[in-house]
């Protein structure tokens, strides 16, 4: 029983996904979820912080309580809530979020066989449901696949409900196998939870696979585009993105020094946190494919209290950008103890931007280099990529800007405007000032006298002269 409500937790994994374009299960891949009720909305994954400890420990009031139909609904509601918190229904039309892309694993080659472990965000359904429950009685649960079968349509229009027996594999003396019963995988409202019917439209979801996911580019430079990108999978570079960069080092002066880790069709390694450049700024042209296997926390029958968390280790950890898979910031969430009481477990599973301070993308400084900032706000995106920092140097990009003279800018401030003449005269006459010699060579005679003056006076006073022509 106990593990029972871990099993809850696997349900939620079980759907960390949504859909894209053509809607069908068709064995081992990647694919997302989309609600056939609220057909706008998809799961995704934002938590792995399910205690089935809390749940029938906390909740339910021990195994002494799993038996009555008052612990098993404290129990139902605790777990409800954890789901709700670790999946999110969200809308994501546009396949941006990565935690709405599962990997289906198919148990069985058999054609007949609907079983899947699903996978996501480093962490699995049997992960989530493999394990034992601590107790006067030990209840084991293992093989926690989620069966997935159509229910109506074909093709393209195949609706399907995904359903897992909460039942433990420990037989219990006069109680036999404990069981919750079979669950489906719903959303109730805009919320991911589980019911014991599969009746109604909100249990059933159009299932279709990814082969892709886009990329939403966050700051221009010099007519690129950039972002930071960390998954649990490998992928490929498709579409406008250019390349993918890491962080090996950090100069003296706070340059950063870059490895290119894949350029137009490479790959880029499973749990890499990398910084991506891009020839557009719209996302449905900058698109990455996923490839194999996502790296995942494999399942271990020794567990006997919390779920395991999600590995987030980066795959070279020469490179400096970190990143995480979650970003939830849901809060203290409450449910239902015995004898009218409550208890309550903090829902939050985020990485505030201090201890190290935290540096992000950020705009094109004085110098017109590409800089990277101090994170602010109270929370890491998921599926993003930052650099710890301790140091005091301003972090910029070895890119330097292209050249951007503006002819008559004589005392390099940007603006062309009288302080320019009074410059340009006192250095004719007086040969005082250090001058932008180029910018001054209004006439582009590769001299600097008295015609230079008269043009850049004509274009301040009458522009009949374009100073960049």
């Amino acid at each position: 029983m106990k593990k029972t409500l871990r099993i809850f937790c696997a349900i939620a994994m079980t759907t960390l996904c949504a859909v894209p374009s053509m809607a069908q299960l068709s064995g081992t891949g990647y694919y997302r979820f989309r609600n056939a009720d609220r057909n706008t909305e998809y799961i995704s994954m934002t938590n792995d912080l399910f205690n089935y400890t809390t749940c029938i420990g906390g909740a339910c009031g021990g195994l002494s309580n799993a038996s009555s139909s008052a612990g098993q609904s404290r129990a139902l509601e605790c777990a409800g809530k954890y789901l709700g918190t670790d999946i999110h229904m969200i809308n994501d039309a546009d396949i941006i979020d990565v935690g709405s892309i599962i990997y289906a694993q198919k148990y069985s080659t058999q054609a007949s066989n609907h079983d899947y472990n699903l996978i996501g965000q480093g962490t699995s359904l049997l992960t989530l449901t493999t394990g034992t429950y601590p107790g006067n009685v030990e209840l084991e649960f293992t093989n926690r696949y989620i069966t997935i079968d159509p229910a109506s349509g074909s093709g393209a229009n195949t609706l399907y409900t995904a359903k897992i027996e909460l039942k433990s594999n420990t037989y219990v003396f006069l109680v036999g196998y404990p069981t919750l019963g079979v669950r489906y995988l719903v959303d109730n409202n805009g919320t991911f939870a589980i019911n014991s019917s599969s009746s109604a439209q909100n249990a059933k979801w159009y299932i279709e696979p990814v082969n892709h996911f886009n990329v939403v580019p966050e700051v221009e430079f010099e007519g690129k585009y950039y972002t930071t990108m960390f998954v649990p999978f490998s992928y490929k570079l498709s579409g406008q993105v250019l390349r993918a960069y890491a962080v090996k080092g950090i100069g003296e002066d706070g340059t950063l020094q870059l490895e290119e880790v894949a350029a137009e069709g490479g790959t880029v390694p499973a749990q890499m946190p990398v910084i991506l450049e891009c020839a557009s700024n719209n996302p449905a042209e900058c698109q990455l494919i996923p490839q194999g296997r996502p790296v995942f926390s494999a399942p271990d029958v020794t567990i006997r209290a919390n779920a395991p968390r999600a590995n987030q280790a980066v795959a070279d950890e020469t490179n400096l950008l970190r990143g995480t898979y979650y970003c939830n910031t849901d809060g203290t969430i409450t449910y239902s103890k015995p004898n009218n009481e409550t208890g309550s477990f903090n829902a939050n599973n985020y990485t505030k931007p201090t201890d190290p301070q935290k540096y992000v993308l950020g705009t094109v400084n004085a110098d017109g280099k590409l800089a990277v900032v101090k994170a602010t706000g109270t929370a890491m995106p998921a599926n993003k990529a930052w650099i710890e920092y301790t140091g005091d140097k301003e972090l910029v990009f070895p890119w330097e800007p292209a050249n951007t003279l503006l002819m008559g800018d004589v005392n390099n401030d940007k603006a062309v405007n009288v302080s320019d003449v009074v410059m340009l005269i006192n250095y004719i006459i007086l040969n005082t000032g250090d001058i932008n010699t180029e910018a001054a060579n209004m006439y582009e005679d590769d001299e600097i006298n008295v015609t230079d003056v008269i043009m850049l006076i004509n274009y301040i006073t009458l522009n009949t002269e374009e100073p960049n022509e």
